[in-house]
């Protein structure tokens, strides 16, 4: 059964009669143990909710338009918070300033089913994802070996991975996993393991090695640095190799290199297909390729199109020749190893537009630097940047839309 933590007013739940004292039972005739069981299978637009007040039982539906919550928020509904203390942790190098939400070290299993967030993984997770059938689910594994993964993870103990996938494959569950290369901790033949390890595991679809994110707020942590050009020349190199046994094991690419990686070891991009079957776009892998697929295009548009210094030469590329201007921004907020452009801030947006000698076109920002409501990291709305700029402010999801 689930308890109720607040009622949203003006929601489709308000508009029931439910109170916050009612106790949920089922939903669409489905037990509820926990909130996730709800959130799982609340889809579409009405739902059926067998629910207790006092001692009789009762029977209501709700309806919402598409896209609308219901507006139920249930006890227990918070993430479970990391207990682990990575040495490359982004949250620990945030600056200040940052929307309090993105301060949370959420490591559930539920939304990483959910919303495809990294869990560090522990037995609880198995259990609930086994219990639940949560497939597929994303795990940061870093590394294979438990001491060196419990170095990573900065617990000071063994934190084995390789077992715990075993018990997912075995019952089922997908899983789709993360390499986060810290140069010197779990590059090089560890890397190499760590891949073949991940291999022989049959429920791993896929491994998305990325480079760590290092900001400019790094006082008093772990001393570590981004891999050099040649370093990540090796780690494309690498996770090629695998990439062909995986091909003729599995049929599939199944391991992808992060972007930046290509960037940092000055090697072309390589083209779609070398993503083939890839889901981790929002992780920054395969964007670029993806984005080269405009070379060539007839752009009609014109205006100021911002973006980070990662995308910025490439998006020169595509719209050589239209009358779209490109400024790359320089990250000031995070720091200058920071290119990526989801990770934009709004008032470097807005330096750079102020500082920029460009005409009064309309400025296009990406999409990926606001969540979902439409602020920055920073807490600017797309209205904010318009009055602080004095110019049009125009939201692009992806390239198609500059057509």
């Amino acid at each position: 059964m689930l308890k109720i933590r607040s009622i949203h007013p003006g929601s489709p739940a308000s508009r029931t009669g439910l109170k916050k004292t009612d106790i949920l039972i089922a939903c669409n005739g489905e037990p509820l143990d926990d909130w996730f069981d709800f959130v799982y299978n609340a889809t579409g637009t009405l739902i059926i909710i067998e629910y207790k007040r006092g001692i009789q039982k009762r029977d209501i539906t709700i309806r919402r338009i598409p896209g609308m919550e219901w507006g139920l928020e249930f006890v227990g509904q918070s993430p479970r918070i990391c207990r682990r203390k990575c040495v490359f942790c982004f949250i620990d190098q945030l600056p200040p300033g940052v929307r309090p939400s993105l301060l949370v070290k959420d490591d559930d299993i539920r939304y990483s089913f959910l919303h495809g967030t990294y869990v560090t993984l522990d037995q609880n997770d198995v259990s609930i994802a086994i219990n639940k059938n949560l497939s597929s689910v994303h795990v940061s594994v870093h590394v294979s070996d438990p001491v060196q993964r419990g170095r990573l993870l900065g617990t000071g103990k063994e934190e084995p991975i390789i077992p715990l996938l075993q018990t997912l494959s075995n019952a089922g569950i997908s899983v789709e996993t993360q390499i986060v290369i810290v140069p010197e901790w779990n590059n090089g033949m560890i890397l190499e393991q760590t891949l073949m390890d991940l291999l022989n595991i049959p429920s791993v679809i896929s491994v998305g090695v990325v480079p760590v994110g290092i900001t400019s707020f790094r006082e008093g942590l772990q001393d570590i640095r981004r891999p050099t050009a040649s370093e990540a020349a090796e780690i494309i190199h690498q996770c090629d190799n695998w990439r062909r046994k995986a091909l003729r094991t599995r049929g599939t690419p199944w391991v992808y290199p992060a972007d930046e990686l290509f960037s940092l070891s000055g090697k072309d991009v390589p083209d779609t297909a070398y993503y083939k079957e890839c889901t981790l776009r929002e992780n920054g892998i395969g964007l670029l390729s993806n984005l080269l697929q405009y070379v060539n295009r007839d752009f009609s548009g014109r205006g100021l199109i911002c973006t980070g210094t990662l995308a910025a030469p490439f998006m020169k590329r595509v719209l050589a020749g239209s009358e779209y201007q490109i400024l790359a921004v320089n990250n000031t907020f995070f720091g200058p190893e920071v290119g990526v452009s989801g990770l934009l801030a709004g008032n470097d947006i807005v330096k750079s537009v102020k500082a920029e000698n460009y005409s009064r076109e309309p400025v296009f920002l990406p999409r990926v630097m606001f969540n979902h409501d439409m602020l920055t990291l920073d807490d600017l709305s797309p209205g904010d940047i318009e009055q602080l700029t004095g110019r049009e402010i125009k939201i692009a999801c992806g390239v198609e839309d500059l057509i």
